[in-house]
């Protein structure tokens, strides 16, 4: 038997190939899944990979399409347990000087408005059921702050503060709301740039506390598995670091930073 057996769980930001990896944890637990994403084909491509996952199509900016997707989910299941808010802006890899502030804009509404608006959906039913979990994921940028991804950086300062903020709002209900950081994945983006950059990477890899990428599934998949089950039950409002020690010692590397 899983850890979260039976427990119904929204993933939004199916697109995202750590967000995927995490989706693949849950459902190995037992979980249901229903993988959320603006990008349809996204949406189904990654449902289809996770056993018993389903795939639902919204527009995360749209705060009644956000609403309308939690009720159909607790018409369909009876419930919400779990909400992991997994989207990402897509980058463009410019320094700051050189961004378009039509671009923070953006990542602002997908990322956090995004957020805010699954948080408020489910929040109702998670205080009416007694309880329930909220993990806000950032990127593997935050931790250290590199050049060219200013906007990531600070959608992750922005969720981790709704991530306190909520936390202290909702955990007397039973609605425990956290923020996980991971490394660099092991996933195809970041393999092709480091058979680009073998000497560069390297150095940073050889430079890390564990000197190796993370696996999505094991690796920060555990992380946000340990927040969502009965083992956290007294933890909220924490930033943890799923990155094997890599803000201890090494910068990311960015493969969308080749000039």
């Amino acid at each position: 038997m899983g850890l979260i057996e039976g427990q119904v769980v929204i993933v939004t930001g199916a697109a995202n190939a750590v967000t995927q990896g995490i989706a693949r944890r849950f459902a190995r637990e037992g979980a249901k899944v229903v993988l959320v994403d603006g990008d349809a084909t996204a949406a189904e491509g990654a449902a289809m990979a996770i056993p018993g996952a389903q795939a639902r199509t919204v527009d995360l900016t749209d705060a009644a399409a956000v609403d309308a997707l939690a009720k159909e989910v607790v018409a369909t299941h009876g419930r919400i347990d779990i909400l992991l808010n997994g989207q990402h802006a897509a980058l463009k890899w410019d320094r700051l000087a050189d961004k378009d502030p039509d671009d923070f804009s953006a990542a602002f509404k997908d990322v956090v408005l995004g957020a805010v608006h699954a948080m408020r959906a489910v929040q109702p039913f998670m205080r009416k059921a007694g309880g329930g979990r909220i993990v806000n994921l950032g990127s593997i940028y935050g931790p250290t702050a590199n050049e060219g991804v200013t906007d990531a950086v600070t959608m992750d300062g922005a969720l981790a503060s709704l991530t306190r903020s909520a936390g202290v709002e909702w955990a007397k209900d039973g609605i425990l709301v956290n923020f996980l950081q991971g490394a660099m994945p092991d996933i195809p983006v970041f393999r092709d740039y480091r058979a680009k950059r073998t000497d560069s990477v390297r150095i940073l890899m050889e430079n890390s506390a564990m000197p190796r990428l993370a696996d999505p599934v094991e690796d920060i998949g555990g992380a946000a598995m340990f927040l969502v089950s009965d083992e956290a039950c007294f933890i909220v409002g924490h930033k943890v670091l799923a990155d094997g020690g890599q803000h201890l010692t090494a910068a990311v590397f960015e493969p969308g930073a080749e000039r």
